[in-house]
């Protein structure tokens, strides 16, 4: 199997087409994490060097900001690109308050009530701020973590020696987090490392029967979908067109909603055989928005993938539309 991927970097333009970047940026070859230790960052950037997605990833990395830059304590925020759409809603620092403890039969238990968002005129979009992390444990046993979002924050204990715990700032707009004892959902519009469950799931079983069959090839129970790595809710089913209308939604500072439209750009691989010319063509699976301060850039990502059993012959690319100057 070829793979052929093309990564173009584009500017935001009010109500118009994404713009081509003067300087494009050159194809990702690892993951990008924003710290040191990738079990304890966030993932910004996944690597082009992605077999295949079986649909478009639409991913965001920055803040939710408030629509006129006043200090508020609680408000929403979405993207939508196309068929998909997700709206979060962020709130300023707040925590679980313990609120009563009551003395069961040898330990003392407590309940938790959440206190009052301060107000704040921008919230980050880090996992951090959503919920996960730790998870408190009884009698003295090591804490372990919310697989889902081990960066996250706000799960407590009847158990929990704490006055005041962080809660989290960003949930989902239609499930809003009010009640101590349940668990839920992170919500996020950033990218999903593949060693969270929400990724792991889909990548196969690594057993003995694999080390003597199968290596180095994939398990027989690998699924594409491990390439994934936007929220689901932002995955759409079919790779999209290139021309599909997109919004953020109070995710820029000054522009409390900016609309637009993705570059129409369709391409080709051709690849000269003896025996003919092999056709792919490229499939958009990937919108990346990474509206982080000294970036402000929007990179869209194209994959072919091509039978090359004797990896023969050098891939040409070739534009079906007009492409814009500077990609």
């Amino acid at each position: 199997m070829g793979v052929v991927a093309v990564r173009g970097t584009f500017l935001l333009t009010k109500g118009g087409p994404l713009r081509p970047a003067k300087r494009q940026s050159p194809l990702v070859l690892a993951d990008v994490y924003d710290g040191d230790d990738p079990y304890e960052s966030q993932l910004v950037t996944q690597t082009d060097l992605v077999p295949f997605r079986r649909g478009t990833d639409i991913t965001f990395n920055g803040a939710a900001y408030t629509d006129d830059g006043s200090k508020q304590k609680s408000w929403t925020c979405g993207l939508s690109v196309g068929p998909v759409s997700k709206t979060l809603r962020v709130h300023g620092p707040r925590d679980w308050i313990a609120k009563r403890r009551t003395r069961l039969i040898g330990r003392n238990s407590r309940e938790w009530a959440l206190g009052e968002a301060s107000a704040v005129s921008s919230v980050d979009l880090h996992w951090s701020k959503a919920y996960g992390g730790a998870i408190p444990s009884a009698d003295g046993a090591p804490p372990s973590v919310f697989e889902a979002n081990p960066l996250g924050c706000g799960i407590v204990s009847d158990t929990l020696d704490a006055d005041r715990v962080p809660a989290p700032q960003i949930e989902s707009a239609d499930d809003p987090i009010s009640d101590w004892r349940k668990s839920y959902e992170p919500q996020n519009l950033g990218l999903i490392p593949p060693f969270w469950p929400q990724r792991l799931s889909y990548a196969g079983t690594y057993d003995d029967a694999w080390i003597s069959d199968r290596h180095p090839l994939l398990p027989q129970d690998f699924d594409f979908r491990f390439w994934q790595c936007a929220h689901p809710d932002l995955i759409t089913q079919r790779w999209l067109e290139g021309d599909e209308p997109f919004e953020l939604r109070n995710l820029l500072r000054g522009h409390p909603w900016l609309g637009g439209q993705l570059p129409a750009i369709r391409m080709e691989m051709r690849l000269p055989m003896p025996d003919g010319t092999g056709v792919a063509p490229f499939l958009l699976d990937g919108v990346h928005f990474d509206m982080r301060p000294g970036v402000g850039f929007v990179f869209l990502t194209w994959r072919a993938g091509f039978p090359w059993p004797d990896g023969r012959g050098q891939p040409i690319i070739s534009a079906l539309d007009a492409i814009p100057e500077g990609v």
